[in-house]
């Protein structure tokens, strides 16, 4: 057997019928390492106690597959595969429940797509909907955000085309492989964010866009983020399911308020009264997420001007968190019992800092000052 790395084995594993996330887990807990449980025959698979059906198609999928096939077809594909092994998979995805066992991406996911917002809405969208969308998306991006959503109708691609309109990066997540681009008259915008961002789907190739598979996609366009916009949706879309992700996930809700006679704000409506922020332009969200708006986008070359050694900080957060790092690594957990600043507060403060080359991110959730 030609020798494999840990993100071949989770490449594997991922094309394995009735293996996702969670059973992925399990199973990496039962055999210590992925390599082990790929080399183990049935009667190990059996002595573990895992499901008769599991053990065949697991068995079945050992004998058939090829891993040079399949990077091969990723590869004609334009089709890159990141694993959870991977330095490079996101790191708030990495910190949701259940992250997806891997991504694959055609584009390039990049450092600055660490600071992004999610920003989700009906597909029945309104006039109103289509302006405050255009317009909080075109603010988002003078402040630097990536904008991620689902490539959708509505305002799903409203926000990827009013992103790439103003020169921003986006992100969409699809509920397909990515050879299955849906809805079919979205094409020319997925080649679009392909050239100034990504296309991202946890699902292979030849995937077809089963409703299904969406509820699971919300899940990563909220754990892209650090925080989920709403703009237009009533009160039973399916954005409110993104949103209950988003809260699952320890991330911000932004809602957008509307006419009161409109159905698709009752859903926005709804979600302001179970306490999201209540948002009338992007600098709410940045308040939110203690992101200074005045300061965002020069504080490294202010400091150099006026030749201080000492960094400049945009919230006390960032600047207690930075000093905490100074004596040393630190993991994310202790960082959060130390200072005593709530975790989603931290998670933001480490990628802005990560993002200004104060920070370091070592994996595994530990931290070093730079």
């Amino acid at each position: 057997m030609e020798t494999w790395n840990e993100s071949d084995y989770h490449l594997a594993f991922h094309y394995c019928e009735g293996i996702g996330p969670i059973r992925l887990q399990l199973i990496k807990k039962v055999f210590d390492s992925l390599q082990s449980a790929w080399q183990a025959d049935s009667k190990t698979w059996q002595a573990y106690n895992f499901q008769p059906s599991l053990i065949k198609a697991v068995i079945t999928h050992q004998q058939t597959f090829n891993l040079d096939e399949t990077k091969k077809e990723l590869s004609r594909l334009q089709i890159n595969y990141i694993s959870q092994s991977d330095e490079n998979y996101p790191y708030l995805l990495s910190q949701i429940p259940n992250p997806p066992i891997g991504l694959f991406i055609k584009g390039l996911l990049q450092a600055q797509d660490n600071k992004a917002l999610a920003v989700v809405g009906t597909r029945k969208v309104t006039p109103y909907g289509r302006e405050v969308t255009q317009k909080l998306v075109s603010n988002l991006v003078s402040f630097g955000f990536t904008i991620v959503s689902g490539l959708a109708r509505g305002v799903d691609g409203i926000a990827h085309r009013s992103c790439l309109e103003h020169g921003g990066r986006t992100i969409a997540v699809l509920g397909s492989g990515l050879d299955s681009i849906y809805p079919p008259e979205h094409r020319g915008l997925a080649e679009e964010i392909i050239r100034n961002g990504a296309l991202v789907s946890e699902y292979p190739p030849q995937t077809k866009p089963v409703p299904g598979n969406f509820p699971a996609r919300n899940r990563i366009v909220s754990g892209l983020s650090l925080g989920v916009l709403v703009t237009e949706g009533s009160v039973k879309s399916g954005t409110k399911i993104t949103a209950s992700l988003a809260l699952e996930q320890n991330r911000e809700v932004f809602a957008v308020p509307g006419p009161i006679t409109n159905p698709m704000s009752e859903g926005p409506g709804e979600l302001i009264q179970m306490g999201a922020k209540l948002v009338m332009n992007a600098k709410d969200i940045l308040a939110e997420l203690q992101i200074d708006a005045a300061n965002n986008t020069a504080q490294t070359s202010a400091s150099a001007l006026n030749g201080n050694n000492d960094p400049t900080f945009e919230n006390p957060a960032q600047q207690k968190i930075w000093q905490y790092l100074l004596s040393g690594t630190q993991h994310i957990d202790d960082i959060c019992r130390s200072t005593q600043i709530p975790i989603i507060q931290i998670t933001t403060a480490l990628t802005l800092l990560e993002l200004r080359g104060l920070v370091r991110n070592l994996g595994d959730g530990n931290y070093m000052a730079i």
